[in-house]
């Protein structure tokens, strides 16, 4: 919720998804039902921009709801609390945000209450344009893996952009913190299957998919570690650390890959630092950057981040 030159603007969160509007307003501010309705029968609520008088439609999340009184008077905070989400591109096609570190891709049927990073893209721009955008995840990345994440913002964008990754003219570049220190650089090709004895591992199998990472060594560092760089040439799940585990060097902290000094950090440190595609409006080569995470900047200079934009 935040004050708009007209009055309050409120977004209808999922735990609010399926409500009627007068029972969304009586629930995310101080009026009552009754007077909920006279607001609405008055034409002083619009829903996604649009004045609206219709008590009984029902609501999604995501859609925005602007009303003609100010948020003192409607006794609600001055704006949502969300997590602040770096957006890195943004146009009527496409829309890229930088994913921390510890919130899941999509949501998980598991957890009804934590917001995932489509749900807070959602609402971020929602809040931003005032209306419930059309938005659609194109990949994902682990909870625990941060950086750039894509969007499709129309219909239209979604058929060149499966084409894109079909084709291999998608790049997609991770920068990792691991263990041990490589001679050289070196292409990892070994399939990729899920692990037997683990639901959520997987592991280099002669009966797994293709899978194929170019490994680029950045940095050697203090104390047995290197930073590199990891080019995605097949996108399997995991692909990276499997990768990486498998040539003896696990990214630091990842614990289900077998990374002996997991104490050290937080997470495993891998981070989604570059995308680059042809735009799905007319095939100009896209290329979108995220900035490292604080966790990882100490790792790796400012100058070697620099290099990698290109």
């Amino acid at each position: 919720m935040t004050d708009t030159p007209e009055g309050t603007r409120l977004l209808v969160m999922p735990e609010h998804d399926g409500l009627r509007l007068d029972q969304f307003l009586a629930a995310a501010t101080a009026l009552s039902r009754r007077a909920a309705r006279k607001m609405i029968s008055e034409g002083a609520v619009a829903r996604n921009s649009r004045p609206t008088r219709v008590l009984g439609r029902q609501l999604e999340w995501g859609d925005v709801i602007d009303l003609l009184r100010p948020a003192t008077e409607l006794e609600v905070p001055s704006r949502p609390e969300l997590t602040e989400l770096p957006i890195l591109h943004e146009d009527g096609w496409l829309a890229a945000v930088a994913k921390p570190a510890g919130i899941l891709s999509q949501p998980s049927s598991r957890s009804t209450t934590e917001l995932a990073l489509d749900q807070l893209t959602t609402l971020r721009l929602a809040l931003d344009t005032g209306s419930r955008p059309y938005l659609r995840m194109v990949h994902r990345l682990d909870r625990l893996t941060s950086g750039v994440t894509l969007f499709a913002r129309n219909p239209q964008a979604q058929t060149p952009i499966v084409r894109a990754w079909a084709d291999g003219a998608v790049e997609r570049r991770y920068l990792a913190v691991i263990e041990g220190i490589p001679e050289i650089n070196c292409l990892i090709d070994q399939p990729i299957g899920r692990d037997p004895d683990h639901d959520w591992r997987f592991r280099v199998s002669e009966n797994g998919r293709e899978a194929k990472t170019e490994v680029r060594v950045i940095d050697r560092l203090d104390g047995g570690l290197a930073v590199v760089e990891c080019r995605l040439l097949t996108g399997r799940t995991h692909q990276v650390r499997v990768h990486l585990a498998a040539w003896g060097h696990p990214v630091l902290g990842d614990r289900l890959y077998g990374s002996r000094r997991a104490g050290e950090t937080a997470r495993p440190l891998l981070h989604a630092s570059h995308l680059a595609l042809p735009h799905p409006k007319d095939g100009r080569r896209l290329r979108i950057n995220a900035p490292l995470p604080a966790d990882m900047a100490k790792y790796v200079a400012a100058a070697t981040a620099a290099d990698n934009e290109g």
